[in-house]
């Protein structure tokens, strides 16, 4: 079909049923991942723009909380870029997250994508965020658009309402996402019971924490304890991401305890397998970088075993950067494995 064959009047913005099929190659327009495009396709509502029955612009936008919403994938085939189907197809699906009581809309692009960039700020979205080296270290094959590599992802927002200030909660993520029946709070006294069960699960799970099955001597009382602790610190807090009534993640930030180092906070993680790859460590982090700059905290450091490659990229994309290696530190499962020492200055 030409794209002289129509009058901008006649394309037609609808939202698509759970049945109808989204067009893959239209998709990889503005996603080559196609195993991403596999895993979030599922989980966001879809939105058309069709020429007498002929789709030729998508955009799938997916729920993270009842406010926020983020645009995984927009695309317009590329006989009709650039005539105005991709901002009338963008202005329909803000409209109805608008109706759907949409507080922030956040979308991500690349540092190459001169255009996406231009088109999303002449909708009103503006950056927040960058991640450095997104695209080299997560895509096995270079990208180049207008003669530049796409190394960095730019995240931008739009807000709307009373939301005076975007939000930096809860970022940019392909991955499956439970954001809408999972919450991230933070740990009260009553918790103490059901924290202690999860930490032991966990420890029977992976090999990723310090601690092995059995070694986690940790009692109620003294869980407690450390909640209480946390609940009255400046600058220690302990926070929880519950799904269904359950612990299924625990981020512990714990203050320095002294005048020299209370500035910085050193943090412990842990999400339960079952629930892993889906973006709840990332909520925990960002929750807790969002209350740390309230406090007016300047330093998080954390250590990572040198092997666990998931969450070392997702605390770079974070921000944080390598300070040391501490060689042969650990023994796990008869092997010694290294202890990467990261740090993020706020």
């Amino acid at each position: 079909m030409e794209s002289s064959n129509y009058s901008y009047d006649s394309v037609l913005i609808r939202a698509q049923s759970n049945h109808e099929c989204i067009p893959i190659a239209l998709l990889m327009l503005a996603d080559p991942d196609i195993e991403a495009i596999q895993r979030y396709k599922t989980y966001c509502r879809w939105w058309t723009a069709e020429i007498t029955n002929h789709v030729v612009g998508v955009c799938g936008v997916l729920q993270r909380t009842a406010q926020e919403w983020e645009i995984m994938n927009i695309a317009v085939e590329d006989s009709y870029e650039g005539q105005g189907i991709g901002s009338k197809l963008l202005d329909e699906v803000l409209q109805q997250l608008k109706q759907y009581k949409a507080k922030v809309v956040t979308v991500a692009t690349g540092n190459s994508s001169l255009g996406a960039l231009a088109f999303y700020q002449k909708h009103g979205f503006r950056i927040v965020r960058i991640e450095h080296d997104h695209f080299t270290t997560h895509y096995e094959q270079p990208i180049i658009e207008n003669g530049i590599i796409c190394r960095d992802q730019i995240i931008l927002q739009k807000s709307w309402g009373d939301s005076n200030s975007l939000s930096y909660q809860y970022p940019y993520s392909k991955e499956p996402y439970l954001a809408m029946v999972v919450s991230v709070r933070i740990a009260q006294i009553r918790d103490s019971g059901a924290l202690i069960r999860m930490k032991q699960k966990l420890d029977e799970q992976t090999t990723f924490m310090l601690l092995e099955p059995g070694e986690r001597n940790l009692n109620e009382a003294e869980q407690r304890d450390m909640i209480r602790y946390a609940l009255r610190s400046a600058n220690s807090n302990i926070f929880l991401a519950e799904h269904e009534g359950q612990i299924i993640g625990y981020l512990e930030a714990i203050g320095g305890k002294v005048a020299r180092n209370r500035h910085s906070v050193y943090i412990v993680v842990g999400v339960l397998q079952e629930y892993a790859n889906r973006g709840i460590g990332r909520r925990l982090f960002q929750t807790m970088i969002h209350w740390a700059q309230d406090r007016h905290l300047h330093r998080l450091e954390l250590n990572v075993q040198g092997n666990n490659e998931r969450a070392l990229h997702l605390y770079r994309s974070l921000g944080f950067r390598i300070e040391g290696i501490q060689k042969n530190a650990l023994v796990v499962e008869h092997r010694y494995v290294d202890l990467i020492q990261m740090g993020l200055l706020l």
